[in-house]
């Protein structure tokens, strides 16, 4: 659901909604889906929003979901499956128009575009490799967030369960990289 404030956040009212529509063929669990979880929302830089949505739940790991609005998030276009998998989908739009995008599980990944609606995007980028074999990766929560830095850079931080401290041992850590990009 959308949500605005005209009077700084006193009251709310209902401006639209992303409903749950899943894609059969990319989902075998589907019905037993809660629907549609942990929503980003971004501003693009030719001024629609873009959401993605999580659907990993309980029922075993689902795909995440992509949806647009052109209208403030007064309608949005059908939901349609932006990758195989997906928990707490991070966005942010650079001074340099490129969208970033990161999320997770198992594994944790990075995406860019450079299209000012988010329509195309480039094949993922794994930040952290998931462990073979398993939905639920010992390596990351997959949890992650993304801040522009400036007009070409972004600071993502993330967790790995397995980065070696100081003795060499495997230990869970936050870390953060510098993600520069070249528009």
């Amino acid at each position: 659901v959308v949500v605005a404030s005209a009077d700084g956040g006193r009251t709310w009212r209902e401006v639209g909604a992303i409903p749950y529509q899943p894609d059969l063929a990319a989902d075998p669990h589907w019905d037993d889906r809660d629907g549609f979880s942990e929503p980003q929302v971004n501003e693009m830089p030719d001024g629609s929003l873009f959401a993605l949505l999580r659907t990993d739940d309980g029922n075993g790991p689902g795909p995440l979901y992509a949806a647009r609005s052109s209208d403030r998030g007064v309608t949005w276009s059908r939901p349609s499956v932006f990758d195989d998998r997906g928990v707490w989908p991070q966005l942010v739009t650079l001074e340099s128009g490129i969208t970033l995008a990161s999320y997770g599980r198992p594994g944790l990944y990075l995406r860019a575009t450079r299209d000012p609606d988010g329509q195309q995007w480039a094949e993922r980028l794994t930040v952290v490799a998931p462990d073979a074999g398993g939905s639920r990766d010992p390596n990351t929560c997959s949890y992650s967030s993304l801040m522009a830095l400036s007009a070409t850079c972004a600071l993502l931080v993330y967790s790995n369960f397995r980065h070696p401290n100081a003795q060499g041992k495997p230990c869970k850590t936050l870390l953060s990289r510098i993600i520069e990009v070249h528009p």
